[in-house]
Parts: structure tokens; sequence; C-alpha cells
């Protein structure tokens, strides 16, 4: 959804840009997963690989994801519609909060509800490419919405934070 979104958008904002930390599995007995496979040939297919669409083939170590997501503009998230989904609660959501990146997420899982509701990005409906490529114009092209999502990003990013979420299990014990 993301690329068929991004290959949309590139006509609108030609400077748009994607990049995937990692495609491969931190531990190296873990192959590559067929996602991965399908992934790497759209891009390629839609023409998006190197010019608006870049995989870092590597893991980039914990310590080093700061670098990145404070290059960033907008910290996106998307998943199939499946029970997973509505399970998980995605760490990598509160990366983008910590650094105060817009987020634009999938509809159905913890955060997404409560990043739309908190007015720190969108959330959009799963596997709709017209819907996500909206979202990211949205916040990449106005600078009222992109400012207004950081702030409320940077302040929800405060509610999950150590000191506040084991604060009553701190109490408790």
């Amino acid at each position: 959804t993301l690329l068929r979104a991004v290959d949309k958008l590139r006509a609108r904002l030609p400077n748009v840009r994607v990049y995937f930390l990692g495609i491969r599995h931190p531990n190296p007995d873990v192959g590559e997963m067929r996602r991965t496979s399908e992934t790497l040939a759209l891009s390629d297919e839609l023409g998006l690989t190197g010019t608006h669409v870049f995989f870092n083939d590597d893991w980039v170590e914990y310590e080093d994801r700061p670098n990145y997501l404070l290059e960033s503009d907008v910290g996106v998230s998307t998943h199939l519609d499946h029970v997973e989904t509505a399970f998980s609660f995605r760490t990598r959501v509160l990366d983008y909060l910590w650094a105060g990146l817009p987020v634009v997420a999938t509809q159905g899982d913890a955060l997404a509800g409560v990043i739309e509701a908190k007015g720190a990005g969108i959330a959009v409906p799963p596997g709709d490419v017209d819907a996500l490529e909206a979202a990211l114009f949205s916040v990449l092209d106005d600078p009222v919405v992109r400012d207004a999502c950081h702030e409320a990003s940077r302040d929800l990013a405060t509610q999950f934070r150590w000191t506040t979420v084991l604060g009553p299990l701190v109490d408790y014990c």
C-alpha cells in the first residue's frame, strides 16, 4: 500500500522519499521473508527503487535510530486488516512520537486511534492507497498540519515514557 501511495504521490510531490530502516532480520539465521521479496519487486516494477524508495539492506542499530528519525519528516506504519493488528502495540511508532514526527498509520491497532485523537497524525483504512496518499500529502505539503502534528506527537510521547507507564507498577510495589 505504501509503495502504491508513493507512486501516486510523486506526481504531486516529486521530492517524496521513503527509507526502510532495515529489510533483513537482525538474526542472520532468519531468511528473507516473502513480503520483503514482494516489496522489493514491486518497488522495482514501479520504478521507485533508488529514486523515491530506498532500502537499507542491513539493520540499523538501536543506538543509531535517532539519527534517522530526527532527519525524517513523517513516520509511517502500515498494516493489513488482520487479528494480529488489533492486538499490536507497535513500538516503532513510539520512536516516531519520541522524535516528534507526524505519524501516518493504518487504523486498527492500539496506537492509531490515540494518534489521530490527539492530533499527532492521521490514521487511514488498511489497504486504502488513495487515503494513504492523501494523508501523506497533507502532512508533507501543509506546514500548518505538519507543525500541529509535530507538537501533538511530542506531547503524546510524554504519556509513553517509562517513568509514566511504570508509575502504577512502582506505586503498587
